[in-house]
């Protein structure tokens, strides 16, 4: 069985570090065969002089090209979630899948685009919904979503 990676590669960064690594590889090969070790004229031509703050505006814009693994639901947790979402569509409370993106009207009358993070049922037996709003990533509010 192969080890697990410590995380998955996404994103931008993924293909700009594979052209890196071709062309490492062809420099290496350049470099055996006797050769210059300078790229070829026509390689020279793609590269781009770009500013250090640019290049980190666009890491900012995109985030990062690397994401955390998740672990497995396990059985019991499972069960569990299927029992709270029973127990809710029962009462009639609504039920959002985690991951799912919505908008929730604040109280000003403005929508407020969001992510739907995690459910549970709160103390009083009732499904709450944990909310990751837009630009607010990390904070926690918790909502029973009617």
């Amino acid at each position: 069985m192969a080890p697990q990676a410590a995380c998955v590669h996404e994103g931008g960064g993924v293909e700009r570090r594979a052209a890196h690594h071709e062309r490492e590889r062809q420099r290496r090969q350049r470099e055996a065969a006797g050769g210059s070790t300078e790229p070829a004229a026509e390689e020279a031509t793609d590269v781009e002089a770009v500013s250090a703050a640019d290049v980190l505006a666009g890491v900012e814009e995109s985030g990062p090209n690397y994401a955390l693994p998740t672990a497995r639901e396990g059985q019991r947790e499972r069960r569990e979630r299927l029992r709270v979402d029973e127990t809710a569509k029962q009462a009639g409370h609504t039920i959002v899948e985690t991951g799912t993106h919505v908008e929730i009207l604040g109280e000003q009358g403005l929508w407020w685009p969001a992510t739907i993070a995690g459910r549970e049922e709160d103390v009083d037996g009732r499904l709450v919904h944990e909310v990751e709003y837009d630009g607010h990533q990390g904070e926690q509010y918790w909502h029973m979503l009617d």
